[in-house]
């Protein structure tokens, strides 16, 4: 084999190593929250969501009745909003929200906790 063939395929596999150990640093971890409806009555809500790795957004309108706990599953770092119908109008006309102030902002540390719909 030629010099210059394995200067290539050393150069492609760092080319290879280097982008697979960017991969593993950027991809950030599931987290699994649990939301609830705590409230006496059945409610409506709007869960817009937006992810660091992803250019737009996720949104979910869901009725919970009293008691319903569910659980979700967001990328560490998601910013999560609770949208009025105001808001959601805002993103279904192709705007952000994600500049106001968050329902909460998705850790690691949040794993396996509920948090309360209000």
């Amino acid at each position: 084999m030629t010099t210059k063939f394995l200067k290539t395929v050393l150069f492609a596999g760092c080319l290879l190593l280097a982008t697979d150990l960017y991969a593993q640093k950027t991809t950030l971890a599931p987290v699994v929250i649990y939301l609830k409806n705590t409230a006496l009555l059945p409610k409506k809500f709007n869960l817009i969501s937006y992810a660091p790795s992803e250019a737009g957004n996720t949104a979910v309108s869901q009725y919970f009745m009293p008691g319903k706990e569910q659980a979700f599953t967001f990328e560490e770092g998601t910013k999560l909003y609770l949208a009025s119908n105001e808001q959601v109008a805002t993103v279904m006309s192709g705007q952000r929200i994600d500049k106001e102030k968050p329902f909460l902002v998705v850790k690691k540390s949040d794993a396996g906790k509920t948090f309360s719909l209000k």
